[in-house]
């Protein structure tokens, strides 16, 4: 089939791109001598994981939710970190089956009444390996990096779990603009977290990791040394939020891709097309962006106002579009447009060469 084949919108990721996305994220990691920990909740797609995992240098995956960590093992992933708190009672009984499921699953931890519930399902035989969360100071989860130390010596008095390490995750700070500020507080807060974990780690022997990170703060925080992993996750994919902020590391191409048709196109300089609101994400101040010729076009503005199932181009008046006239578009942001979809489309050039499906799609519990 040929990519041009396919129905629209859908979703193609270019085999190319997304592979030359592992190996330079791969490498970068590997040369300020960090694992990688990619992160499921970009993709939800077992077979990308696995190409993660395959591709080298990797500790293993994230999981936001219980449900993806779910569908990940399902696929015989085997090394799962889920980086939300898992705390209600009814998911909390679900982790003791995950945990014999798997080789490795490690979770992240916030408040004592969650570590209580947890070490009822674990046992000395199959421990129960956990990760303190702490609070960059977004106030979303994790505790204050100077209660983390406290809060380690009240995990320590349950030998059925471990305490594997601390985790920092500064969301709020990967898409600022500017690349020298986003560096700047990034390490001020994953410093405060090396302190936290470095305290941690000379009482408690076990504490061995430092993860966190994004694809955005990834060449700042690959400096700070105590940092053993990163949990990047976009740069496999790639979108315009990330493309419109500076980068001081490496450049990631936009491997991920939707095909759209145009499906009306009678008033000059006007288009509507088949991809809106249900198709493509919408994120404020970085819409999707028009590819033609292999490159983006700045002939082409991109908006969702036409409503659920349309998206809406502008253009020069002399340029005469067709219906059925098909454009690839940049996607807004990766993660949540993923998540509207089956399936992902692999091509090369313009040959349509696999399918992989999205089976984390839905996996919000």
């Amino acid at each position: 089939m040929l990519k041009n084949e396919l129905d629209t919108p859908s979703l193609i990721l270019d085999i190319e791109l997304f592979e030359a996305n592992l190996i330079k994220m791969r490498d970068y990691a590997a040369s300020f001598g960090k694992k990688l920990r990619p992160h499921a909740k970009t993709h939800k797609c077992p077979e990308i994981a696995r190409r993660q995992i395959a591709a080298g240098n990797c500790a293993g995956i994230c999981a936001a939710k219980l449900s993806e960590a779910e569908a990940l093992a399902a696929a015989g992933i085997q090394d799962i970190l889920i980086t939300s708190p898992v705390t209600a009672p009814w998911k909390i009984a679900r982790i003791g089956n995950l945990n014999k499921q798997i080789s490795n699953l490690q979770l992240t931890v916030d408040n004592v009444e969650q570590v209580k519930l947890l070490a009822e399902q674990a046992s000395v035989e199959r421990p129960l390996h956990l990760l303190i969360d702490t609070d960059p100071e977004m106030g979303r989860t994790g505790v204050a990096f100077d209660e983390a130390l406290d809060f380690g010596r009240f995990i320590a008095r349950y030998p059925q779990l471990i305490l594997d390490g601390v985790q920092c995750y500064a969301g709020h700070l990967q898409h600022i603009k500017s690349a020298a500020e986003r560096a700047c507080e990034s390490s001020r807060l994953m410093k405060l977290g090396a302190a936290a974990f470095t305290a941690l780690k000379k009482e408690f022997p076990s504490c061995q990791i430092y993860t966190g990170t994004g694809t955005g703060t990834s060449p700042a925080d690959l400096l700070i040394p105590e940092v053993t992993d990163i949990q990047v996750g976009s740069y496999c994919m790639m979108d315009t939020e990330y493309l419109a902020v500076e980068h001081s590391g490496p450049a990631y191409a936009p491997a991920l891709r939707m095909i759209s048709s145009v499906i009306s196109c009678r008033i000059p300089g006007s288009a509507t097309i088949d991809a809106g609101t249900k198709s493509i994400y919408v994120t404020p101040g970085a819409p999707a962006q028009v590819i033609a010729d292999g490159k983006v076009d700045s002939n082409f503005t991109y908006d969702w106002n036409y409503g659920d199932e349309h998206g809406h181009l502008t253009f020069p008046e002399s340029f005469k579009l067709t219906p059925g006239q098909r454009f690839e578009l940049i996607v807004s942001h990766c993660d949540p447009t993923v998540n509207l979809f089956d399936e992902l489309w692999i091509v090369r050039d313009d040959e349509v060469i696999d399918r992989w499906d999205i089976s984390l799609r839905g996996c919000c519990r």
